[in-house]
Order: C-alpha cells, then structure tokens, then sequence
C-alpha cells in the first residue's frame, strides 16, 4: 500500500522518541479523516500499519488499538467521532508531563543538580520545560546517542530553554557520570522486569549502580506492557550504512540495532503520572 507522505514520513523518522511520533500520528490521521473522499477500509489499513511497523512503541499500540477496536464503526458511518476520539486522546495524555513533573518532585528536588541523559525523548522534555516555569538550575550530560545520534535535537532543546547542556560521545557516559547526582532514563516500553529503551542504555544503566548513581525512569503508564507473556527481546536489524562503517570483508559482518532490553533492577525509581505508582515498582 502506497502511504500519503505525511504517513510515510513518519516512518521513515529514526531521530524521534516515540511520544513525538504518536502526536505527528495523530496530526495525520486527523488530516485523513477531514478528506471528504475518505476511504473508511484504507483509514483502518492505515492504523493497522503503524499498528504493526511500530509495535514496540507501546504508546503508538496503545492509540492504535483503542481507535481500532473503539472506533471502526464511527470511522465508516462518523468520521467527526473519531475525530472527536483523536481530540480527546490528546488532550488527556498531553496533561501526562505535568503529573509526572508532580510525582517526581514529591520524590526529589532537581534543582541545582547535575544530570545524564541518552536519546531523545518528547516525555523528558516536557517535563524538563514545565521545570524552567520554577527556575531550576540543572546541568546535563547529554549522550550524542549513537547511530542516528538524536540526542544532539535533545541538546539542542534544552539549551533553548536555558539549561546548560555538555554533550558528549556515548562512550563517555560512564566517566561523566561520575559526576552525575542521577541518570534519568525514558522508555519505549516497560515490562514485567525489564524496559526497552535506545541502545546504550544498559551500560550506562549498569554503570551508574556501579557507581551509587540513582536511575531514575520517567514514564507513561501507557507505556506498561505488563499484561502480555514476555519472551525474550531482540529488536530488528537496521540499515548498517547508518554507522558509517566503510569496510568490506567476508569476514565482518556489521550489526545496527535502535533499542535493547534492559533489566529492571538497575531502576531506583519508575515514575508515571500516575499516583499509584507503588502498583508498577
């Protein structure tokens, strides 16, 4: 099936964190169903692509699924009442920052702190942006996150905000952490004892126990996956160009990965914005 670009586009995002491509998602889709040529079965086939290319991005399956499942009839006979679904969706999980800003402060004060940071997340910086309304002065170490290297539009971000960013190659996580008060993670998914997040986010996970460093996991509870029988985690095989590896031989063979599965263990805190968050520890 041949996706409009703005879908494929979306796809085609490898520097993005996982909320940001559900709010572009629903941009979209929202595009779709104003279209008064509306094909009701191509929508549906729409959703069920993203369903099924970003699976591991819990919270595009978790939209995906209540639209599907809640909404297939109001998309052939009321394209408005999807609409209306979208709306609403939004509205309730872009308050999710706020609660979670306000679940974490309850925990610890950030202020005057010095913090890591790996990838990119749309969580993260949100809830860093309702921080400045409170005039915190934080310092981050911010990973170039290898391969795609997002977190340079991370660094970039809170820079605009008036923090004081460092950035720095990934294999320098583990000296500058020693200087780090937290390592404050996002996550694409959490599972029963583990969470899936950027590749690189193990070592510095592990390092940081090592070092009494206290990790620290931000994120949505409809990020959860702990209803489903886990099995092992392997994400796919990306492009290899995308390392800039510029060898040839019979005998190397070139791995690229996004995300890995890291135990759950190596967490201090998790914090949702939810207030039952002893529910999920």
């Amino acid at each position: 099936m041949i996706l409009p670009v703005a879908l494929k586009n979306i796809l085609d995002d490898n520097l993005s964190g996982s909320v940001t491509l559900l709010n572009r998602l629903m941009i979209a889709l929202e595009n779709e169903l104003l279209n008064p040529e509306l094909d009701p079965a191509t929508f549906i086939s729409y959703v069920e692509i993203f369903r099924k290319k970003l699976e591991l991005f819990t919270v595009v399956r978790h939209f995906c699924d209540e639209l599907v499942l809640t909404h297939t009839i109001s998309v052939r006979n009321d394209p408005a009442k999807s609409l209306e679904f979208i709306s609403n969706y939004r509205q309730f999980w872009e308050n999710a920052p706020v609660k979670i800003l306000a679940n974490l402060q309850k925990y610890l004060d950030l202020n005057n702190r010095t913090i890591m940071l790996h990838s990119n997340s749309g969580t993260l910086r949100e809830v860093f942006r309702l921080m400045t309304k409170q005039e915190n002065k934080i310092h981050f170490y911010q990973t170039l996150s290898a391969p795609m290297e997002e977190g340079k539009i991370q660094a970039r971000d809170l820079a605009a905000m008036g923090y004081r960013v460092t950035l720095i190659a990934d294999a320098m996580a583990a000296e500058k952490l020693k200087s780090c008060d937290y390592l404050v993670l996002a996550a694409d998914q959490l599972r029963s004892h583990s969470f899936i997040n950027k590749v690189g986010t193990y070592q510095m996970a592990a390092a940081a126990q090592e070092l009494n460093v206290p990790v620290l996991l931000l994120i949505e509870s409809r990020k959860l996956n702990l209803h489903k029988e886990e099995s092992s985690f392997e994400d796919r095989s990306r492009d290899p160009a995308e390392l800039g590896v510029d060898i040839q031989h019979q005998n190397i063979h070139i791995e690229n990965r996004y995300l890995e599965e890291i135990p759950r263990r190596l967490v201090t805190k998790i914090i949702t914005e939810r207030e039952d968050m002893d529910l999920i520890e």
